[in-house]
This record gives C-alpha cells, sequence and structure tokens, in this order.
C-alpha cells in the first residue's frame, strides 16, 4: 500500500493509516474511505470505513451509522475486491 492519510483522533493524536480504497457511493453522491492501521485481529488485518466530509477546507471521517448505508457501502466494497 503506498496510499497514506495522516488522522487526528478525538485525543488529538495523529496516526498514519494505509488507503486500501476509496470510492463514491452513487446512491447518496457521498465519499468513503477504506484504511488500515496493520493492526492484528488474530489472522485478519483490521479495517475502518468511514464517510468523507469536507468543511472549511478541512477533511474529517464520519462514522457510518446508518445500517442500510452500511450494507450500500459494504455492497460497493466487496463489488470492487470482485473486479
Amino acid at each position: 500500500m503506498d496510499r497514506k492519510v495522516v488522522i487526528t483522533n478525538s485525543l488529538g493524536q495523529q496516526m498514519q493509516a494505509d488507503v486500501i480504497t476509496a470510492f463514491t457511493l452513487k446512491e447518496n453522491n457521498q465519499n468513503y474511505i477504506v484504511y488500515t492501521f496493520n493492526e492484528k485481529n488474530k489472522n485478519n488485518i483490521k479495517t475502518y470505513t468511514s464517510k468523507i466530509r469536507e468543511e472549511n477546507g478541512e477533511i474529517y471521517f464520519d462514522a457510518i451509522t446508518d445500517e442500510d448505508e452500511w450494507k450500500k457501502v459494504r455492497e460497493a466494497i466487496l463489488n470492487q475486491v470482485i473486479e
């Protein structure tokens, strides 16, 4: 993975993450990002998915809280992996 992003958490700590993919969901014209800090969870590497929001020139990652939206995002991710 060669695309990196620096994320500032709620405590103000900056962490570098590897970007796995980013895409726009056609149904809502919303941008999403899938990234990892390369943390292991047993035999798997943890991944995170967030909505991308731009406000006053700053980029924010928001949680996906709507179950229907999450289903569409998950489907889009799976379609990218299969292609």
